[in-house]
């Protein structure tokens, strides 16, 4: 086991017409004044049975709302035929077993509870610098097994209220991940599923919440016990006999150079699409790293594909030719006005979009006299006999 400092690299059809030439919603414009805290109170005082009425007349009134978004989102969702509810599960997060890639150090592994102290703790220092997107997703793209998976808690009326209030419409978390997957051509699944088995600690700690991809991206200090640094040398390059536990430290920078360009390019390879996916529904996401300067080029990638995942799939490169693809994106930009006008206009109406989700939102608490209520009434007595 060595501590090492993880690399932080910052380093239904489609649409035809540019978002640019889109109305903005009326809806959005006349957005009320209301703030978040107004009304995740005001949506606190409504009885189950109102809140769960609010949430389907949102749903009902949503596929009725005609917006540059929400076609998108009607989109995606023709990406995959299968009834949501029978995607599979999310699977336990893996990890490496000791026994078979560190014999030498069997260090049983014990698998922390997720709001065990520790656990808490060291996810909040290797996620720290995370952006943490608002949306509260219920369907996620796993880059490991190159499939949608579903998490085991159904969305309930409260998860579908925090989205709505965020701007995200119902259906927004598996549209995100059905694009990712049409961004994904496969090439780093391998070294992705690798990446994505549990980060564990020398005392054979397994933490909930992060993975070693978690772990090489955070830019922190990390302990790598010799059993995960040799489960990805085993799995991916198939070399049993080069490195064997417990690892003298002469041989740690031979060994970890290598693991590190396994890295660099998973991560370069799903960082990049993840980022691209995130600007197909959101005009300005929480993106980490350097993509945050990005964002207006690839609503541009996005505009001169027609919002097309098949067709952007195509101009993404390989993870040697990252760096290029950027600057690339760049000198287009800057090089063509109109391009920069369609990216800018893309922008705009997705984020009027997003206000007219919670504008509807609020709309419906307004009819419901939620905002004037005091305190949630209290539910009918039994009649005595």
């Amino acid at each position: 086991m060595v501590r090492m400092l993880a690399a932080l690299v910052f380093a239904l059809v489609p649409a035809s017409l540019p978002a640019s030439a889109l109305p903005s919603s009326q809806q959005g414009e006349a957005q009320l004044e209301r703030s978040d805290a107004d009304a995740r109170r005001a949506f606190g005082v409504l009885t189950p049975a109102e809140q769960a009425d609010c949430i389907e007349e949102l749903s009902a009134e949503l596929e009725w709302l005609d917006t540059f978004q929400l076609r998108l989102v009607r989109y995606a969702r023709t990406l995959d035929e299968r009834d949501p509810g029978l995607l599979p599960l999310e699977r336990e997060t893996p990890y490496f077993d000791p026994m078979e890639h560190a014999p030498g150090q069997p260090i049983a592994r014990k698998r922390l509870a997720p709001d065990a102290a520790s656990a808490r703790k060291t996810r909040e220092r290797i996620l720290r610098r995370v952006p943490q997107s608002p949306l509260s997703a219920s369907y996620r793209y796993d880059w490991g097994q190159g499939e949608i998976v579903r998490s085991a808690v159904a969305p309930d009326a409260q998860r579908v209220f925090d989205n709505a209030l965020a701007g995200f419409a119902p259906g927004h978390d598996l549209a995100l991940a059905l694009v990712e997957r049409a961004l994904d051509d496969g090439s780093q699944r391998a070294a992705l599923d690798a990446f994505d088995h549990a980060y564990t600690d020398r005392s054979g700690n397994v933490y909930p919440g992060i993975t070693l991809y978690d772990a090489w991206a955070s830019g922190e200090e990390i302990e790598m016990p010799d059993v995960d640094i040799l489960g990805v040398v085993h799995t991916l390059l198939g070399i049993r006999d080069r490195w064997i536990a417990p690892v003298p430290d002469r041989e740690h920078n031979e060994l970890y150079a290598k693991v590190g360009m396994l890295f660099r390019s998973a991560q370069r390879h799903r960082g990049l699409r993840s980022a691209i996916a995130a600007t197909f529904l959101e005009s300005a996401p929480k993106l980490p790293g350097s993509y945050p300067t990005s964002i207006e080029r690839f609503h541009g990638l996005w505009e001169s594909c027609a919002s097309t995942p098949s067709e952007v799939a195509k101009r993404l490169p390989e993870p040697e030719r990252w760096s290029e693809f950027l600057v690339e994106c760049s000198t287009r930009m800057s090089g063509d006005p109109k391009l920069l006008a369609a990216a800018q206009g893309r922008q705009a109406t997705l984020a009027a979009d997003a206000r007219a989700v919670r504008a509807l939102l609020v709309r419906l608490l307004e009819q419901r006299g939620a905002f004037e209520r005091k305190e949630r009434p209290a539910p009918p007595q039994p009649k005595k006999d």
